[in-house]
């Protein structure tokens, strides 16, 4: 493949590839807001960019973790403002999982921890079980397929940037915001249990992005569990790495 990003494929192209062709979504994709702007708000997270004010001009903000590399052209005589926004060919397998994932735990952010070659998948993964297969939940709403067995038993070894997993909703997304199905998967089924336990709810706050409101759940959290003491360390040591560095910069502002 080119490696000159002039010869990459368009990304509303790679779009119409990966959610017409390969799970079947009705045409044109304009149809589908509320998954464009989640899909959009997750390539933003994978692919930081800076643009100085009052320019079209877009670039890598190379300060920060890239999953997938992009280049933005300005469109001569287009709309005002609007670049051309291509992709890294080699990327496109990466996009498809980061969209699954996106799908079944919500946050950007935390996609793009689970993209990391390094990453720590299992402890999530194993909650995801829990919740989706021992308690029945994906049963009970009519959601459970053998695909999705098989994304949670390919997710914690995957070499995420060259294999794809497979698509474990049918020809459906949860960020098409349908029904029952807000955004994303695991907060969903969490919200919905008839008594949510403290680990659950500390989970549910995770997966929705409230780290602070996962720390002050995770505090009271006393377990013998020994899956549930994964989760419960891993927040708190989140937590408390968010604050360091918090306090850090506060401690730079103030000199």
């Amino acid at each position: 493949m080119k490696s000159d990003s002039r010869h990459w494929p368009e990304l509303a192209q790679v779009y119409d590839d990966l959610l017409c062709k390969k799970i079947g979504l009705a045409r044109p994709l304009s149809q589908h807001g509320k998954l464009l702007n989640s899909v959009n708000t997750l390539v933003n997270a994978l692919s930081p960019s800076l643009k100085d004010k009052d320019e079209v001009d877009r670039r890598p903000d190379r300060t920060k973790h890239r999953a997938i590399h992009l280049d933005w052209e300005p469109i001569i005589g287009g709309l005002e403002g609007r670049n051309r926004v291509r992709i890294n060919p080699a990327h496109i397998t990466k996009l498809w999982n980061a969209i699954l994932l996106q799908g079944v735990f919500g946050e950007p952010r935390l996609v793009v921890e689970l993209l990391k070659p390094d990453a720590k998948r299992q402890a999530l993964v194993d909650w995801a079980r829990q919740l989706f297969l021992e308690r029945q939940s994906l049963a009970g709403l009519g959601l459970l397929r053998r695909e999705m067995i098989i994304f949670l038993d390919q997710l914690p070894v995957a070499k995420l940037e060259e294999e794809p997993l497979p698509n474990p909703f049918a020809d459906t997304l949860p960020q098409m915001g349908l029904g029952h199905l807000h955004g994303n998967l695991l907060k969903t089924l969490a919200a919905q249990t008839a008594a949510l336990s403290l680990g659950d709810s500390m989970m549910a706050h995770y997966l929705s992005g409230n780290l602070q409101q996962a720390y002050l759940q995770a505090c009271e959290v006393q377990t013998q569990s020994e899956l549930l003491l994964q989760y419960r360390d891993m927040i708190i040591r989140e937590y408390e790495e968010a604050k360091d560095f918090d306090d850090l910069l506060d401690s730079l502002r103030k000199k």
